[in-house]
């Protein structure tokens, strides 16, 4: 259950909330032509000013929960990053909508891109750790269960 827990938690760290945090300061609104409209996630102004700030944050949290999750073997860290990512998840989405459905020259940038793909690595190594953890307390309860019924027995 360790090495599980650890290979899934690598993963998620690396393809997940790095993604994440690296692709909120890269570019989410992108003219491909010119370049004159080009905006990082750091600097694009749709449901807040700086929307690659919240995304950040949310990665961020992501990668602590997974952290803690592994470190504690704690169900309710792989909840939290799974929570924080599936937030991402919405935001990412939103805002790719929100670019296709614009007028123009703009579409999405790399940086949202990015964003969207790490938040999709992170909720499946999340909800992973997540179940293992919950496999894990399920294994300690019937061996909790066992041993009263032994216990019991004349």
């Amino acid at each position: 259950m360790l090495i599980g827990s650890l290979v899934i938690s690598a993963l998620g760290l690396v393809f997940g909330s790095s993604l994440i945090v690296a692709g909120s300061a890269l570019t989410w609104r992108s003219d491909r032509i010119l370049g004159l409209y080009n905006q990082s996630g750091w600097s694009f102004h749709h449901v807040i000013s700086g929307d690659g700030k919240v995304t950040m944050a949310l990665g961020v949290i992501m990668a602590v929960g997974i952290v803690i999750g592994f470190a504690l073997q704690s169900r309710a860290a792989y909840a939290v990053a799974c929570v924080a990512d599936l937030l991402v998840l919405g935001f990412a989405l939103y805002e790719l909508i929100y670019l296709f459905t614009r007028q123009g020259v703009v579409s999405p940038g790399n940086g949202l891109y990015m964003v969207l793909g790490g938040s999709v690595a992170g909720f499946l190594c999340a909800l992973g750790g997540y179940l293992m953890m919950t496999e894990k307390h399920r294994e300690a309860h019937d061996a909790l269960s066992a041993a009263a019924v032994l216990s019991e027995a004349p």
